[in-house]
């Protein structure tokens, strides 16, 4: 599945790719790849940036949980996306890597917006972060402190779906994890996202966190509270054994003043107490537990596509979450993707599932998300 703007490949051969590279310089010269790879195809990436040195045409790409493309997910094989190559890009080590600190990697962002965007505003800065990064969101709001409003911001937690650390991020010469690749988008509008997840209106207060593991809620042990809400709101009884098997379908909410609140999708509970979410959660942020999307509501997917077409008819990519993707299943994903991709016929719509969406939707403060269905003006 191809076209001048794209190309799904679900198995590798190095002639193929050097073709389609070879077709795309062809017609539009100044062309860069941007790839999305499937995580089991991992080896392939020696193989693009062989490929792309020898034709001469910048690279940059990610490892992902899955493809999207034609309306489908796909977990094998390699997403290639033309893309305009003098964007300005830049891969950076994330704290914990090496020396790097959270304040170095803030400041090496903060430049690279400060020396590339636009000083009139109207720019997007597009974020694909290392999954196993514990701080993403205080360092995405580090990073608002620094740059404001100068920017939109849009992108995704990428890498392997087991949340192990592995290499998932690449140029045409490294291969790298514990980094994000940052790249400018000029005079975009940023990437707009829904999850339409709803439930109980009933709020607490997360009063011991570090990071990503809540400790305790409204002064008691964390899961307890949530083992005690589930029992009231939906009526189910679950233990540590069984948590995880329902977390995934009835995850926090963090509460906002405008926009859909923050889904946090519980994946651990510690015999301590302790829940561990994808994505921080605030000291005395004010939480609820929702229940996700039913499957066969497409009124989330329906209203991303209706607001990317309104700004941008030539196509779009999408981060899927691969939470969502997991509580929905396959069949009624599919379902959503098809509905997204309706609202933008005949423009193509490619992209990822990921581990976890950053956006400001359109003008407001970005935030980090789960369980969303997030797209941006693309191609």
């Amino acid at each position: 599945m191809q076209s001048t703007q794209w190309s799904y490949l679900d198995t590798l051969a190095g002639p193929d790719i050097a073709a389609i590279l070879q077709e795309w310089r062809k017609h539009q010269p100044g062309t860069g790849v941007f790839a999305l790879v499937c995580e089991q195809e991992r080896e392939a990436v020696a193989l693009l940036q062989e490929i792309a040195a020898a034709e001469a045409m910048p690279l940059v790409g990610a490892i992902v949980p899955g493809l999207i493309a034609e309306a489908k997910f796909w977990r094998k094989g390699v997403l290639l996306v033309a893309f305009d190559a003098t964007i300005s890009r830049q891969i950076v080590p994330l704290p914990h890597t090496g020396n790097y600190t959270a304040d170095a990697t803030v400041e090496v962002l903060a430049d690279f917006v400060a020396t590339h965007a636009d000083e009139n505003g109207g720019d997007t800065l597009l974020l694909l972060v290392d999954a196993t990064t514990a701080d993403v969101a205080s360092m995405r709001d580090r990073l608002y402190l620094e740059v404001g409003d100068l920017v939109n911001y849009a992108g995704a937690c990428i890498g392997s779906e087991t949340f192990q650390p592995t290499p998932c991020l690449f140029d045409g010469e490294v291969f790298m994890g514990g980094a994000a690749l940052a790249l400018l988008l000029r005079q975009h509008p940023g990437a707009i996202l829904a999850h339409h997840y709803r439930g109980s209106e009933a709020l607490c207060v997360a009063t011991a966190t570090t990071g990503s593991r809540v400790e305790a809620i409204d002064g008691r042990p964390a899961f307890e509270v949530y083992r005690h809400l589930m029992a009231r709101e939906y009526g189910i009884d679950l233990d540590l054994e069984s948590f995880y098997r329902y977390a995934v379908h009835f995850p926090f909410a963090l509460n906002r003043a405008q926009g859909e609140s923050l889904v946090r999708i519980p994946v651990k509970a510690e015999e301590n107490g302790s829940v561990y979410c994808v994505g921080e959660v605030p000291e005395n942020a004010l939480l609820s537990v929702v229940r996700a999307v039913m499957p066969g509501n497409l009124a989330a997917a329906r209203e991303v596509g209706a607001s990317v077409r309104a700004v941008s008819a030539s196509g779009a990519l999408a981060f899927y979450c691969a939470g969502r993707w997991l509580h929905l299943d396959e069949a009624a994903a599919t379902a959503e993707l098809a509905a997204l991709a309706g609202e933008l016929v005949p423009a193509p719509l490619v992209g990822a599932l990921c581990l976890g969406e950053i956006s400001s939707g359109y003008g407001q403060y970005p935030a980090f998300h789960n369980a969303t269905i997030t797209a941006l003006p693309w191609i």
